[in-house]
């Protein structure tokens, strides 16, 4: 009884039950601040943020709509130059054919092959090189003729390290022993190189 009397304000006086009313007030409220609207806030903050973030990504992607029609044609033209320099780089069932145009240039600029020798592959980004060693006889004008249609072949051939030995005048010309590294490069798919990535995982999981 003594506790319903001081929550109904039976038996106090009036100031009594003025700070009896004000304690309540401010209970009420702390118990709404504390479950309601508190998390309520956080609630309503944490959508802010969403909306900013969405409102931004909303701007970017605006942006890329309008400069579409512009990345569209630079990915265009990367792509056809991505294109013109794959072409000059052969696949692996191209090398050999590739290896035997660079022998029969050799043969028609009037060189006699010693020895030509393709090495292994040295494995780069995308694309493997092919050195081939390669020795042969002739003048100082065959091998320049030798060089030049190399050069002109549709894949790319990269002639180094030329070393000139022996020299001796054969009739009306001079004539050399002619070593050189004839370079060719082939075309690695990255598709490929992931597959055997893969596969060599598969494996040692298997272990």
């Amino acid at each position: 009884m003594a506790l319903k009397d001081r929550l109904t304000g039976k038996g106090m006086g009036t100031r009594q039950k003025i700070i009896l009313y004000v304690l309540l007030f401010v209970l009420i409220g702390v118990a709404y601040f504390y479950l309601f609207y508190n998390p309520a806030m956080k609630e309503i903050r944490a959508l802010e943020k969403k909306n900013v973030a969405l409102q931004e990504k909303i701007r970017e992607q605006r942006i890329i709509a309008k400069d579409l029609p512009a990345f569209k044609r630079e990915v265009a033209k990367l792509e056809a130059q991505l294109n013109e320099l794959l072409e000059q780089l052969p696949n692996s069932k191209e090398i050999p054919k590739l290896l035997r145009s660079i022998s029969d240039v050799g043969k028609e600029s009037g060189l006699e092959f010693v020895k030509f020798a393709p090495k292994g592959e040295t494995q780069k980004d995308f694309y493997a090189e092919i050195p081939v060693e390669i020795e042969v006889t002739g003048g100082y004008h065959e091998f320049a003729l030798f060089a030049d249609r190399v050069s002109r072949l549709p894949r790319i051939v990269n002639i180094s390290d030329v070393v000139f030995e022996k020299p001796k005048v054969v009739g009306d010309r001079a004539v050399a022993r002619i070593k050189c590294t004839a370079s060719t490069f082939r075309f690695v798919p990255k598709k490929a190189e992931e597959g055997k990535g893969k596969k060599k995982k598969k494996r040692r999981k298997r272990r």
